[in-house]
């Protein structure tokens, strides 16, 4: 059974006893929560849904909770989040908790809805996934296939009321890269990046090829390793272009000190990892990033001392606090860490 189907049976409320969604695409998860929540009566939700922190609750708890019958309504619905017993982990709980929940599954009420959500992986092997996957359904919420992202795209931006014909949405999912094996991006990815593209446009007008390569998260990307680059080689008026036309294009101060913070961390690592010898390769497989990432690393490695980057990562923290309390202008605070550290020697 596909996605689209468990949601479609779950809206008709034809429900399983029990589910496990799990997976790295955290937007279908949530998702299928807020659908299992609209087939709930509204006024008596308080009653009938538990929401459970699975790192943090005991098996008793978990056992009332499924135990409870609903009020006035016809289900109850009770989901446990990132249950430790489903990843192999027994932090909380024993082995022995583990054997009784698992027998206690086959007896739990009809009335009773029992969701657990994994972000992340599950440990396949254990008895408690087992008897899910026997009792109702086990679904990994992975990346979409072609047709249903392309679907997803196209609906996404209709909401905006932008217009975007076929091809161009084709372009829009070839330029994020959101398909590519190496890739880190999610939904929640795209669909800032596609609130950002129909806020650039806005509502009514078309998008073209030109606005998602303006825009694109590659680009983006490129123009963080560029200001980078210029920092290294003390290019201040170059680096102030490249961060006015980023500005410009729509990206925030605290978004690009998040991607300059996150690249200058990725150079710490490479750097210690090329010191034990490991090939560029083998880096950007150890990290998981694209290899392209790892060789940009490895040469922005040259021109910055870890002393240096650390002292740039505490300038961004604090002027993070400084930008969200109204005590500076966030680009002036961008202004002083392109001018501070393109006047001092880097490395």
């Amino acid at each position: 059974m596909n996605y689209k189907d468990i949601i479609s049976n779950i809206k008709n409320k034809d429900l399983k006893n029990m589910y496990l969604f799990y997976g790295r695409e955290y937007y279908l998860i949530e998702n299928t929560i807020k659908v299992f929540k609209s087939t709930l009566n509204e006024g008596m939700i308080d009653f009938n849904l538990d929401v459970i922190d699975g790192k943090e609750t005991t098996i008793d708890q978990v056992i009332s909770s499924i135990e409870t019958v609903p009020f006035m309504d016809e289900k109850k619905i009770v989901i446990i989040k990132d249950f430790e017993l489903l990843k192999g982990k027994k932090k909380n709980l024993t082995d022995s908790d583990e054997k009784y929940l698992t027998e206690h599954l086959d007896n739990i009420p009809d009335t009773t809805v029992l969701v657990f959500a994994v972000y992340g992986d599950v440990d396949k092997r254990k008895s408690l996934v087992k008897k899910i996957d026997k009792k109702g359904i086990v679904f990994n919420c992975d990346k979409l296939s072609d047709m249903d992202l392309f679907k997803w795209v196209k609906k996404k931006f209709d909401i905006n009321k932008v217009i975007i014909d076929n091809p161009q949405v084709m372009y829009f999912i070839d330029q994020e890269g959101y398909r590519d094996k190496s890739s880190e991006k999610t939904l929640s990815d795209l669909e800032n990046e596609i609130n950002k593209i129909s806020s650039f446009v806005g509502k009514e007008n078309k998008v073209t090829n030109s606005v998602i390569q303006k825009l694109s998260q590659k680009k983006v990307e490129n123009d963080i390793f560029k200001l980078i680059d210029y920092l290294g080689e003390r290019k201040s008026s170059n680096a102030m272009t490249i961060l006015n036309d980023m500005i410009q294009e729509g990206e925030s101060v605290l978004g690009i000190f998040a991607m300059v913070a996150r690249q200058f961390k990725v150079v710490m690592q490479v750097r210690q990892l090329q010191q034990e010898g490991y090939t560029s390769k083998v880096i950007s497989e150890r990290l998981k990033i694209h290899p392209f990432v790892a060789g940009k690393a490895l040469k922005q490695a040259n021109n910055f001392s870890d002393d240096i980057i650390i002292d740039m990562l505490n300038y961004i923290l604090e002027s993070d606090y400084k930008i969200k309390n109204g005590l500076i202008r966030d680009t002036l605070a961008i202004e002083i860490l392109i001018s501070k550290y393109c006047k001092n020697k880097i490395s």
